[in-house]
């Protein structure tokens, strides 16, 4: 599985997720070990590892201005009163999550819980990794949340790290939830309920006192 490290935002490449690539190189071997035995057991485990290939997909990202995205999907919920953002991802998203400014994890707390579906308001019960990031404008918040099919959220960062405005924080296995609160006396917020997002590309909102590069 290629991949490339480039500087800038201690960014490192990957065609397929970390967290991911042990379900994709797991349905390869099973198909390659079936094909003599079954051709129609080995094309069902081809395809399934088609379907992890395009599921744990890490596509490149050139990262956006102001407060980005930390995850893909569609958005769910605004309340500008509380500075806050929550985002649905579906299948189809990309389920590697980003950091949406500069700044440092202050904390890192995984909660146990159930896996109510991710639109559903029972959500907030379900398992799910808060991360607390120390930024210029204040601490934010980014609340990975799993959901029915999801079942495990996997950190790429730790605290006292640094982070780069669109590093990788973790991956949330199948889609799920993203919460985000944001200080709401140091920024406005640009999205709205229905609006596609893309994970350190879109804007999702910008400082007051002065743009974020």
């Amino acid at each position: 599985m290629r991949f490339a490290r480039v500087t800038g935002v201690s960014e490192v490449q990957f065609v397929i997720a970390k967290g991911g690539r042990g379900f994709v190189l797991v349905g390869a071997a099973t198909a390659a070990a079936a094909a003599p035995f079954s051709l129609y057991a080995a094309v069902a485990f081809l395809a399934l590892t088609v379907f992890f290939i395009f599921v744990f997909r890490d596509p490149r990202r050139t990262i956006g201005d102001g407060v980005v995205a930390p995850a893909d999907g569609t958005v769910r919920e605004v309340d500008q009163e509380k500075g806050f953002v929550s985002t649905y991802l579906a299948l189809r998203n990309v389920h590697v999550t980003r950091a949406p400014l500069d700044g440092v994890v202050q904390k890192e707390s995984r909660w146990h819980g159930k896996h109510a579906p991710a639109f559903s308001q029972k959500t907030i019960h379900n398992e799910r990794l808060e991360i607390r990031l120390g930024t210029r404008v204040g601490e934010i918040a980014i609340i990975q949340m799993t959901g029915a099919i999801a079942r495990r959220i996997v950190p790429y960062v730790s605290e006292g790290q640094s982070l780069g405005k669109g590093q990788k924080l973790g991956l949330i296995r199948f889609g799920s939830r993203v919460d985000l609160f944001l200080p709401k006396s140091s920024v406005r917020i640009l999205v709205r309920k229905g609006d596609k997002l893309r994970a350190g590309v879109t804007r999702i909102a910008e400082v007051c006192d002065g743009p974020v590069e």
